[in-house]
């Protein structure tokens, strides 16, 4: 005997002999405990189901020896008492040899004696945790090598360990030894026989309460068409039968299938359904892909309903499968086959929840020689497949009604937004072969349930994908696209309305038109279609995943499906649902008005770009600031206006800046999703707008307009204060980035920033003259600004300014003052100083819209003046500009303040000596302190 074989007996019996107590009082004290039996033991009772694979090896005659194999076993059995039990198995192998060039492949059945020995040593118990079982049997089987195919014999010893995790599933482990004749291997020994081991792990599902008495069709419920519907998708991957297993699971290939079916009676069903597959072809067809597609019409019977009664709340279902193919299939000959077939299956399924199960299912199909040239067995083709996939079965309506009734009487009834992220592909067969092919996707919509069942939204789109068709480099093309969908809630369909439920699945369909960047036809019309699956974490907020497919003309980009001659997208997103209740404006006015910080400042900075579809997009981004000012005017919309400074690479040596100022529209989610309330901890803010600005790249000005969209994603820290992150996006006027394009340029941004709410008057809106007094103030600040002239983009100047003034009503106030700056000019080796008189006027915005407030800690003024220049520049002239900026004021103390203030300054550029440029520009951001007297 082998070493290894002495190795797994010397390990089964120290298992064994741990699994026993040796108390010596325990043997002299007590008798050995009589056999037990089941309290009730019908023919239907205490059965089981295994499933369970592992490696198969030779053990005997070492010179045969070669790689490890794999062996797969499917079980029946029953416990006839506690102790001792029965199991009949069929199982599929193959075990590689040193005498053959092939796999020795094997089909069998065995039939099993089972000892429980824990419970013939501690007592049955049915709640025990793990349980070690002795196994012993007889094997019988069909080997096949070479074409050559035998009979064979033989028996094995084995131990399996059981262990519990769930009442009715458990996970086993069982080692065990085999002895066969020579016929297994196809060759003769001196001993007659062959030793084999093989270690099996897997799963038994045995049901928990004894059903015999039970009645089949109890509590199946026929009132309803809908009830016991299901719908079903899965993927896969399906094997052509050619000759070598090696050769026939290299040609696998991927299939999907989606279905639908109806459960008639507790034991049978019948299903309908749609596949979509390829894989290689056999050696010497026309083509590479073996590309089919079916129509599936099969009968189902649910084994596990026939032996224990129907348990609609059962973890585990088994099913027998069967039924009829219509297929067309492509690739071994020009012209496309279409023909009939046959498959059988079986289904394993398990309880996720009340409607949805997972399910694996391995399905044989048999056609004839036309499918594939009858490659397989009898001058046939044979089409093996694995699905793995999700089932959505209908439950009755009447039990999972809530009572709450559909409403749609106004139109903020019933709307529901989504925003996600995923990635895309076009798909072709060059496509599928590369990674680099993928690109991502961001989606966002708005839509609205007309009915329980159907719906409409509106769909935006952005990303890039790759393409590898056009050359073996890949090429990436940006992709937007917009349109419209008819949504089909295929859960209220099926189990009725609920707005409670937590997973709800839905079906798309719509048109879109999108544009292509890099492609012959820019602008194309297109279908799409999907599947989205919700998960609701509570009224407001949910989880989305959802795979689309889209489809244009065979002329977006270069490339297409193939047998389809289309041009087809495929994406996956995830991302979140935001669900919304009706808006009242009346309900939420009263705690509105007693608000009194609907005003709010917001600082940010980030990154800021040109987008464009590949990785330039990051390597290129440079930064900008944003400060806005803005107020709520209703307890869903507000107003903001913001300004905005930014620079950006255009080339690797080239650098743009910009400064505008916009208009924002913005809505709050959250207000709409769960009411009114100054407490919700997080908001999701949308916003559109229109701005407008100047950019500056190589001494070449342009006025810019555009437009912004985006989301505000906020999170309240205090009654004062939020924190928020905001990406968005933009279309500015050609020429934006200083190079003529033919198009809108693209902008994106992704900011951050702090938002401060300052205590307004109150409900009741405080005279502007009230408790008033004119102050007069005296303010100096040092800074830093950026000068469009300056030697480099890097080199900044230093500023001071010494202002004074006075507010001689709420809102209003002018200052006079100094300011001084010393910079280097292109073109120049000395700095120059450039000194600017100037008046200005001061408007105090947060009075303006939130009221005035003497004690006030926080204020914002915007600020607009003209000033007298003039440098130390040899050719200088004294020239009129303006200034426009902002003032942010903190008040420390009675007479104390300080303040930030972003400027803007513009004149003459004759003032700096530039005898070939009209305009210099300066932005600037001062820190300072002020005295009030």
């Amino acid at each position: 005997m082998s070493r290894i074989t002495i190795l797994v007996w010397t390990l089964f019996a120290a298992v064994t002999l741990r699994a026993q107590d040796y108390g010596a009082l325990q043997y002299m004290l007590q008798k050995r405990p009589a056999n037990e039996k089941f309290t009730t033991n019908r023919w239907n009772e205490h059965l089981f189901l295994s499933a369970g694979i592992g490696p198969y090896h030779l053990l005997s005659n070492a010179e045969e020896r070669a790689s490890v194999g794999m062996n797969a076993y499917l079980f029946v059995g029953k416990w006839f008492t506690p102790v001792h039990g029965l199991r009949l198995g069929v199982n599929m192998a193959y075990m590689p040899t040193n005498y053959y060039n092939s796999k020795i492949k094997q089909l069998g059945g065995s039939l099993d004696y089972l000892m429980n020995m824990s419970a013939l040593a501690y007592g049955y118990n049915e709640k025990r945790v793990f349980e070690l079982i002795g196994v012993a049997g007889l094997d019988a089987g069909y080997s096949r090598v070479e074409g050559r195919g035998k009979l064979f014999g033989g028996g094995h010893l084995g131990l399996q360990g059981s262990v519990r995790l769930s009442p009715s599933v458990d996970l086993f482990v069982e080692p065990r030894i085999g002895w066969a004749n020579d016929a297994l291997t196809h060759a003769d020994s001196w001993r007659n026989y062959r030793m084999t081991g093989t270690v099996l792990a897997g799963l038994t599902y045995m049901p928990t309460i004894p059903i015999a008495t039970r009645n089949h069709t109890d509590e199946f419920d026929r009132s309803s068409f809908w009830n016991h519907t299901f719908v079903s998708f899965s993927s896969g991957v399906n094997v052509l039968k050619v000759p070598g297993i090696k050769n026939s699971l290299k040609g696998a290939g991927p299939h999907f299938t989606a279905a639908i079916g109806k459960w008639f009676s507790p034991s049978s069903g019948l299903r309908l359904s749609g596949v979509v597959g390829y894989g290689d072809t056999p050696a010497g067809s026309e083509s590479n892909y073996l590309k089919h597609v079916d129509a599936r019409a099969d009968y189902l019977l649910n084994v596990t309903n026939v032996l224990w009664g129907y348990d609609e709340d059962r973890f585990f279902t088994l099913s027998g499968v069967a039924g009829v193919n219509v297929t067309g299939v492509k690739g071994t000959d020009k012209t496309a086959n279409y023909l009939l077939g046959a498959g059988v299956g079986m289904q394993g399924s398990f309880r996720l929840n009340r409607s949805v199960d997972l399910f694996v299912e391995p399905r044989l199909n048999v056609y004839g020689k036309r499918y594939a040239g009858g490659r397989g067995y009898f001058n046939s083709d044979q089409l093996g497949e694995l699905n793995i996939g999700l089932t959505y079965h209908a439950t009755d309506r009447r039990e999972l009604s809530t009572g709450t009734k559909f409403t749609g009487r106004k139109f903020t009834d019933n709307l529901f937004m989504t925003t996600g992220l995923g990635a895309q592909l076009f798909v072709n067969k060059t496509n599928l072969k590369k990674g680099g092919a993928w690109g991502p996707i961001a989606t966002a919509t708005l839509g609205k349930w007309l009915s329980p069942s159907s719906g409409l939204r509106l769909v935006g789109t952005a990303g890039y994908f790759g393409n590898y068709s056009a050359s073996p480099s890949r090429e990436r093309h940006a992709h937007i696209s917009a349109g419209i969908d008819y949504l089909w809630n295929i859960t209220s369909t099926m189990s009725g309305y609920n707005p409670e439920r937590v997973f709800e699945l839905i079906g798309s369909a719509g048109v879109n038109f999108a544009y292509t960047s890099k492609s012959n036809r820019q602008w194309t019309p297109g279908l799409d279609g999907g599947l989205q699956g919700i998960w609701h974490l509570n009224d407001f907020l949910g989880l989305y995943l959802e795979p689309q497919v889209r489809v244009y003309g065979d002329k977006m980009v270069k490339g297409n499906l193939g047998f389809m001659q289309k041009d087809v997208l495929f994406s996956l997103s995830a991302g979140l649902h935001y669900r919304f209740t009706p808006y009242s404006k009346a309900a939420y006015r009263s705690r509105f008005i007693e608000n009194d910080r609907r005003m709010f400042v917001s600082v940010a900075g980030g990154a800021s770009g040109m987008f464009v579809a590949n990785k330039d997009l990051f390597k290129r981004m440079g930064t900008g600031m944003q400060v806005s000012v803005g107020k709520w005017f209703t307890p869903l919309s507000a107003w903001r206006v913001n300004g905005t400074v930014a620079r950006m690479d255009i080339t690797r040596s080239q650098r743009m800046h910009y400064a505008g100022v916009g208009v924002d529209y913005m809505m709050s989610l959250a207000t709409l999703a769960k009411g009114y309330s100054t407490t919700h901890v997080i908001d999701v803010v949308p916003f559109v707008g229109a701005t407008i600005g100047t950019s500056y790249r190589h001494s070449d000005f342009a006025v810019i307009p555009g437009i912004d969209a985006g989301a505000q994603l906020k999170f309240n820290v205090s009654r004062s204060l939020d924190l928020f992150v905001e990406p968005k996006v933009g279309i500015r006027a050609d020429r934006f980035n200083g190079i003529d394009n033919g198009r809108p340029d693209r902008v994106v941004a992704l900011l951050g920033g702090v938002t401060y709410k300052p205590r307004g008057a109150g409900r009741v809106m405080r005279s502007l003259t009230q408790d008033f007094k004119p102050r007069t103030f005296v303010s100096l600040g040092a800074g830093t600004g950026l000068h469009n002239n300056s030697a480099s983009r890097n080199d900044f100047s230093f500023r001071t300014d010494l202002t004074i003034g006075r507010y001689f009503t709420p809102l209003s106030g002018i200052r006079l003052g100094v300011t001084h700056a010393d910079l280097r000019m292109a073109g120049t080796v000395d700095r120059v100083n450039h000194t600017q008189v100037h008046a200005d006027y001061l408007l105090d915005m947060t009075t303006l819209l939130n009221g005035y407030v003497p004690d006030r800690r926080f204020t914002l003024s915007g600020i607009v003046g003209v000033g007298l220049n003039t440098s130390s520049a040899p050719t200088a002239k004294v020239s009129f500009g303006g200034n426009v900026g902002a003032q942010a004021k903190l008040t420390l103390s009675k007479h104390f303040d300080l303040f930030v203030e972003p400027l803007l300054n513009m004149y003459n550029a004759k003032t700096d000596g530039r005898q070939g440029e009209t305009t210099s520009l300066s932005a600037n951001v001062l820190l300072g302190t002020m005295y009030r007297f």
